[in-house]
């Protein structure tokens, strides 16, 4: 069976990442691989959980010394590494010489130069892409199609499913009133704070049986935005606006508790600037509770029945050598309006909702995409660590012009 260190986030971490490789980890357990990670957030020291074995955190950020080091040991016995992070980060000559799987976030449009070059540096690594319009873009960026495949995030159908029970009186928010909930990190601009929380406040000002809860940081600790001065700002109800503990949501609130959380509001609000994939979406459906995304990166995707994608703006990132986007406001507000007319006159089947998002059940999405993956590459199908000659990137406007 194969042998796999990703370099991610801890699995017992209460991020999208620490989700997604305690999912897979445990699942290539079970399936008797060989599955251990290399901390680049969340282990101080050596541990273990539920059998996979946890490699500590280096004295470089994002593991730029102990995960080539850790994915180099194993690869004396074929192993392989997998990322699972922004590979920009990564900035060590030795990614470049190891075997990897590399499961790729692009946020942007076009793909960042810097992810780009990465993918494509040395020919020795196999990219995943976490979204469609992921795989496409990297395409186009010129990453080899036989070097390339499609798997999204997943999500525990055990947890995220129709039938959780909602907490609304734990909230304090009245039954027949329109919730909506924003669940994001509140780190750098993009969340799309500023933008969301505007149009919520128009709504809540014509809409008095409006209410709001935030599960993210109100003091933006994380480079984040203090969202106290701008919700005062703004002019938003204080007494409408609920809020998750601080301390609870930093050590990690159970994920049966934010299924319920999701499960009580009538629409999740993810209007971000950049969204690798966004995990909250899928699992706002999958119990049920429409959305209201961006127009922009792997977010439409994502949305089905009663969802709604909103318009705006591209916006340069210097940074990134790309766009992002900056969604209308009043694009939001109309989503919110359409949602508040929806839910109240009952129009809206949860549990039909709640059956599309089957695509992304963990199990099946172990295996039918990570388990031959793992098979082809310990089956020597797929070949990691060997070179290949660098293909030149897709010339987007000259293939534009045959059209």
């Amino acid at each position: 069976m194969a042998k796999i260190v990703a370099v991610s986030n801890t699995p017992m971490a209460p991020t999208g990442y620490g989700t997604q490789i305690a999912q897979l980890g445990l699942r290539a357990l079970a399936a008797g691989h060989d599955f251990s990670v290399a901390a680049n957030y969340g282990a101080p020291v050596n541990m273990e959980w539920n059998g996979i074995k946890i490699y500590a955190e280096g004295l470089l950020k994002y593991a730029n010394d102990s995960g080539p080091e850790n994915i180099a040991l194993a690869a004396r016995d074929g192993g392989v590494g997998l990322t699972l992070c922004d590979v920009w980060t990564l900035v060590a000559d030795a990614w470049h010489e190891l075997p990897i799987v590399a499961w790729v976030p692009v946020d942007h449009s076009p793909v960042p130069r810097r992810v780009a070059e990465w993918c494509i540096k040395g020919g020795n690594k196999y990219i995943v892409a976490m979204s469609k319009n992921g795989e496409q873009l990297l395409l186009e960026a010129g990453v080899p199609r036989d070097r390339l495949t499609y798997i999204p995030h997943a999500i525990d159908r055990a947890i995220w499913h129709s039938g959780v029970q909602p907490m609304r009186h734990t909230l304090r928010v009245p039954e027949d009133a329109h919730l909506t909930i924003i669940t994001a990190m509140n780190k750098g601009k993009r969340k799309s704070f500023p933008e969301m929380l505007h149009a919520w406040t128009m709504f809540a000002e014509i809409h008095k049986d409006a209410y709001l809860y935030l599960h993210t940081d109100k003091f933006g600790h994380m480079d984040g935005i203090n969202l106290i001065p701008l919700l005062k700002a703004l002019g938003a109800p204080e007494e409408r606006i609920r809020w998750v503990n601080s301390i609870q949501m930093r050590a990690g609130v159970p994920a049966e508790t934010v299924a319920s959380l999701m499960r009580s509001a009538d629409v999740l609000l993810l209007a971000s600037r950049s969204e690798g994939f966004g995990l909250p979406v899928i699992e706002a459906q999958a119990v049920g509770t429409p959305v209201i995304v961006s127009n922009h990166t792997a977010q439409p995707e994502l949305v089905r029945d009663h969802g709604h994608i909103v318009a705006g703006q591209i916006h340069w990132e210097d940074f990134h050598e790309s766009f992002a986007f900056i969604p209308n406001v009043l694009e939001i507000l109309e989503a919110l309006h359409l949602n508040y007319i929806a839910t109240q006159s009952g129009e809206i089947d949860r549990a039909a909702l709640a059956a599309t998002m089957d695509e992304y059940d963990a199990d099946t999405v172990y295996k039918e995409k990570w388990e031959p993956l793992f098979q082809s590459i310990e089956s020597g199908k797929i070949r990691l660590g060997v070179p290949t000659p660098e293909p030149q990137p897709v010339n987007r406007a000259a293939r534009r012009a045959k059209k």
